[in-house]
């Protein structure tokens, strides 16, 4: 759900290969065109309140990682690191939570993440 909310990738370059029409625009052969996959994952025809966090979230694949032949091959690599990772940091830090009123901004087109993520581990830990 995390990456679908916020994807790490925002967008894809490729150019035109040959002449093609969108929404009753022409792109010619040979333009450089960006997609906005971030935005995807945010398409309220497929998502439900898709501005909303819900890590119970049950409607189907988003496109953080790709589709097809663009699909991501780091996925399953990459999922195995993040599950391990704030299983360890849980572990570690049970009491670990966001600092109320300092929420993380994501920032990027290419690549986003959060430039800033203040969280405090609780009354007992210095």
């Amino acid at each position: 759900e995390g990456l679908r909310w916020v994807a790490p990738i925002g967008t894809q370059t490729r150019e035109t290969t040959r002449d093609v029409e969108i929404g009753g625009a022409t792109i010619p052969a040979g333009a450089p065109i960006a997609a906005l996959v971030s935005s995807a994952s945010r398409d309220e025809s497929r998502f439900t309140d898709p501005d909303r966090f819900d890590i119970r979230r049950d409607e189907g694949n988003h496109a953080a990682f790709g589709f097809g032949h663009h699909f991501c091959s780091g996925r399953f690599f990459a999922r195995e690191q993040m599950c391990l990772a704030l299983r360890l940091l849980l572990e570690r830090f049970p009491d670990l939570k966001l600092v109320p009123g300092k929420e993380p901004i994501f920032r990027g087109w290419e690549f986003r993440a959060p430039a800033t993520l203040h969280v405090e581990f609780g009354a007992d830990r210095q």
